[in-house]
């Protein structure tokens, strides 16, 4: 991956939806260069998909949560995969290390629904104990990892 594989996942990542040909005038390259280049990226899974970002406010999902879980040791990690990979609320799940097994990042329209999802939580095998936080603010929110970018590379933007 050079520098311009870089500016090019740089780019994506600020806005997927960004035009090749945009793309081409900011890192000076063709459109089949860049199209080639893109799909070179998706073909060697540094680019795994393109996607959207919704606003929780603007489609009744204001509430964002923290869930810390501990299991059972050996039980309920096959329930918990299950449900949320069902559940469009899930939005992130992690195995963790520390005093918890798991962290997930749910949304809820309200503190009642999410009241509803943790007793549903709890309610599955293995669940000993958990630990909500909600979120009040998000200050920063990148979901897109990007690769280091040295000086040079920056400049030439």
């Amino acid at each position: 991956m050079d520098s311009i594989d870089k500016q090019i996942i740089e780019i994506l990542s600020q806005n997927a939806n960004t035009t090749t040909t945009e793309i081409c005038s900011r890192v000076n390259l063709s459109v089949p260069a860049v199209n080639k280049r893109i799909q070179k990226l998706q073909s060697d899974g540094i680019i795994c998909s393109f996607t959207i970002l919704t606003d929780g406010k603007k489609i009744k999902k204001p509430i964002t949560a923290f869930i810390l879980l501990v299991l059972r040791y050996g039980e309920g990690v096959g329930t918990l995969m299950e449900y949320i990979s069902k559940d469009p609320d899930v939005l992130e799940c992690y195995a963790i290390t520390g005093e918890y097994d798991y962290l997930m990042k749910v949304c809820a329209a309200d503190v009642e629904a999410l009241e509803d999802k943790l007793l549903q939580l709890k309610r599955k095998k293995g669940v000993v104990k958990s630990h909500t936080m909600l979120s009040l603010m998000e200050h920063k929110f990148q979901p897109t990892m990007l690769p280091e970018m040295t000086e040079r590379e920056t400049e030439n933007d």
